[in-house]
Formats: structure tokens, C-alpha cells, sequence
């Protein structure tokens, strides 16, 4: 109750907004209040898996339902040059088994799930120059999606969010991009939290990324990323992407990425690889009219003494890295040392507002203590926009995934004998209802 009345209260006062004209003839020469802009949308989330993954561990089936409202201000440019921007966003609970925690929509507030609120985004603004060359500055609460190294989730109820300062050059086809953070507020919980290490809990002060990119002609780009956690974990990248016209209706599509990621003196090698790790991603697509299909492939390298690695694309707890490359799937990562992986996919546009489409994954390669394993998973989606209300959205997708069964260290476990492994299976599903509108 006391969640609704403070979403409730939120929503009062920044509905409040409205009556903000009255301030622009303080700021003469500025559109600063009657250019602003406030928005909301309403995010209806559920989300089911029943992966017996972790069922050692005793937990069982993760189901979880939440209602989210974002109300996002913009304000205008004073002098064309300063703004100021504000988002607040609340989660209410509409439903919560004992293992809802997995699914990130609400609180875990010792177990018990609880709805939350906070202001996501409160940040300064700037802006020089014009559209061929132009520098845009950022300082505050704000989100950073695939800005370098670093991300943030919008597929959950509440969105999560970087504290620090951001910036953008973009010089003609050139684009420079940086940031510095030192503290993150996640999808699931208010609380604003400082970057810690893996197993020791000590904090680490910040996160530096910077992204520099290349686009020679609409379609294309080639990007190189890189990024440090102070003393923790370094990573650098590489991205490309492009887009060949054959005919008027088709078109070839080539994706390719390769990071690399290494500890750096406070790195403690546990949990993913000991010393480095390395992964490398392409995608050849075909597109022809309103569908689109194409076939992938993964490889990763990332050795972990006493363990099954993985490459890990976060930087310490509390912290959430960009990777763009399928073999972070819906339901399985396939990431693991000396995985490869194998991913298709087919999607048509039936209509400007209606997509259908369906994938497949497929890992192998990997041994742990002389055992060979296997995961892979299969599934669909739909996604509609609504053509009788604009701003309203409807997705859903499913699919079964499989893999192996884990112990307390997040290892395979094994049959008794020590010749397999024990199999883990489940199904994955979302629904999201997103209803996006004007207030002013």
C-alpha cells in the first residue's frame, strides 16, 4: 500500500510539470520550459521459467507479474545550449512466487517480493555546434544503453541507470563517445550502489569506457570499444557491421564482434576466467521484402583454473556491460571455454505492425572434468503495435531451453559416475504490454 501511495504521489507531482510555462519568462531567448516534453508508459511484465537449473540450490519454478509506470521529462534547450531531463519510474507487485527474484521485475526484500519506486534519471544536459559537427555533454543519473562497454536492461518493468558523466563528439562520419560512472541503480530494487568485486566485496571507485565509430554509408558501421573497472577488469572490442543491396527487395547482412577481457591487479579469477578471456561472434543474414533470416556463429576461450569459465561481459557486482552478440541468449549463455555455438533465426513482417519470428541455439564444444556438455534452446515471439492505439505495444515469446544442472560454485554436476552430466530443462516465457503516450 505504501508502494501504491508513493507511485501515486509521484505521478501527482510530476504531472505537476504542466503548469511549468508559467517559468518561461524567466528565461528569456530560451524555449527551456516550452520546448519540454513529459511522457508516460505503462509496462505490464510477466515472466514464467521453469528451469530446473538451479534446482539443487532448492530453487524451483521463477514466476513473477509487475506493473510499471515511467513518467520521462524533457526539458527544453536554454539558450540552445543547457537542459535538464528527469525520469521517475515505479514497479507495483501483481504477482510473486517464493522464487520470483530470478526474473528481476521486483524487490527481494528478504525474500519477499515488493513493489519500488525511484528517480531513475535526473541529469544535466548540454549541446554545441551543429549537425555535422556537434558535442553533447551529460552529468548525472542516467541511463547508458550500449554506450561503450556499458548497458542497461529496458525489457524489465523498471529500466536501470549509471551515475556519473557522458559525452558524444560527432564530427561528420566520425562519432566519439565516453563516460565515467561510479555507481548503478538496478531493475529490480531504488537502491544506488557502488561497483564491488566478485568474492572479496571491496569497492571498486569507477567505470571508464569509451567508444569510437565509423559510418561510411547508412547500414554500415565499425566501432571499437574499450573500458576499465579501476584496477579490476579490463576490455576492449571490436564491432562491425553492414548492409549490401543486391536488388531493390533484397539485401545481404554481415555482423561480426570481437571482445576481450582481462584481469587487472584487484581481479581475483573466480566466477568466469582466471587470468583472460576472449570471444568472437558473425551473423550472415539474408533479407528479401518484409521477412529476414540468417545463420550465426560463436566461439569463446576463457579458462578458469578449478572451474568451467566463461567470458564475463559485466564489470563487478553491481555493474551490467554491453555484448552484443547472440550467444547471450534468451535462456542459456553460451560463453563458456570452448564453446562454440550455433544460432539461426527467421522473422516476416506481416504487416507495418505485426512481426512474427522464431530461433534456435545450439552450444557444444566445452568439456568440464572430462566431460563433454551441450545446451541449446528454441523458441518464438510476436510483437504488435496496436494500429487502434497508437503507443501501444503487445510482445510475447517463448521456447524451451536445455542445459545442465549446477552446485553451489555455478559448476556442471555430474552423474555419480563421473561419465555425463546431469541434464536441466525448462521453458521461458515473456509477455509485455507497453503503453506509450504524450502528457505534453
Amino acid at each position: 500500500m505504501k508502494t501504491q501511495l508513493k507511485i501515486i504521489s509521484g505521478f501527482i507531482l510530476l504531472l505537476g510539470a504542466g503548469f511549468l510555462p508559467r517559468l518561461q519568462a524567466s528565461l528569456p531567448g530560451s524555449n527551456f520550459i516550452s520546448g519540454s516534453h513529459l511522457g508516460l508508459k505503462l509496462s505490464n511484465v510477466w515472466m514464467l521459467n521453469t528451469t530446473d537449473t538451479f534446482s539443487e540450490l532448492g530453487v524451483s519454478n521463477q514466476n513473477a507479474w509487475a506493473q510499471g509506470i515511467h513518467l520521462d521529462w524533457q526539458s527544453g534547450w536554454a539558450w540552445d545550449s543547457v537542459g535538464f531531463d528527469a525520469s521517475w519510474y515505479g514497479a507495483s507487485k501483481l504477482y510473486a512466487n517464493k522464487d520470483f527474484a530470478g526474473r528481476d521485475l521486483l524487490r527481494d526484500n528478504n525474500g519477499r517480493a515488493e513493489g519500488f519506486n525511484k528517480f531513475g534519471q535526473v541529469y544535466a544536459k548540454a549541446r554545441w555546434g551543429d549537425q555535422r559537427l556537434h558535442l553533447s555533454l551529460w552529468a548525472g543519473w542516467k541511463q547508458l544503453y550500449k554506450l561503450g562497454a556499458l548497458s542497461v536492461t529496458r525489457s524489465r518493468a523498471v529500466p536501470s541507470s549509471w551515475q556519473g558523466i557522458s559525452s558524444e563528439l560527432v564530427w561528420d562520419k566520425l562519432t566519439a563517445k565516453a563516460a565515467l560512472v561510479d555507481r548503478f541503480s538496478e531493475r529490480d530494487e531504488p537502491e544506488k550502489r557502488r561497483f564491488m568485486t566478485l568474492k572479496s566485496n571491496k569497492r571498486i571507485d569507477y567505470i571508464a569506457t569509451g567508444e569510437l565509430s565509423w559510418v561510411p554509408e547508412k547500414g554500415s558501421k565499425v566501432s571499437f570499444i574499450t573500458a576499465e573497472s579501476k584496477n579490476y577488469l579490463l576490455r576492449h572490442g571490436l564491432e562491425a557491421n553492414t548492409v549490401v543491396a543486391l536488388s531493390p527487395k533484397a539485401n545481404l547482412l554481415a555482423r561480426g564482434v570481437y571482445y576481450y577481457a582481462r584481469g587487472l591487479g584487484e581481479w581475483e579469477g573466480v566466477r568466469a576466467f582466471t587470468h583472460s578471456a576472449q570471444h568472437w561472434f558473425g551473423l550472415v543474414g539474408y533479407q528479401f521484402g518484409a521477412s529476414e533470416s540468417g545463420v550465426g556463429w560463436s566461439y569463446t576461450r576463457a579458462r578458469l583454473n578449478n572451474g568451467l569459465g566463461q567470458f564475463y561481459w559485466q564489470f563487478g557486482k553491481n555493474t551490467r556491460g554491453a555484448f552484443n552478440s547472440k550467444a547471450d541468449g534468451e535462456g542459456n549463455d553460451y560463453v563458456k571455454d570452448g564453446e562454440s555455438m550455433v544460432y539461426l533465426y527467421s522473422q516476416y513482417r506481416i504487416s507495418p505492425a505485426l512481426q512474427v519470428g522464431i530461433y534456435g541455439n545450439y552450444g557444444y564444444g566445452m568439456k568440464y572434468e572430462g566431460v563433454s556438455l551441450k545446451e541449446w534452446e528454441y523458441g518464438g515471439f510476436i510483437s504488435w503495435d496496436v494500429p487502434q492505439i497508437k503507443g501501444l505495444n503487445i510482445f510475447s515469446g517463448f521456447g524451451p531451453a536445455y542445459g545442465w544442472k549446477i552446485n553451489a560454485k555455478q559448476d556442471p554436476l555430474l552423474t555419480h559416475d563421473g561419465k555425463t552430466y546431469r541434464r536441466a530443462k525448462g521453458v521461458g516465457g515473456t509477455v509485455r504490454v507497453e503503453y506509450l503516450f504524450n502528457l505534453f
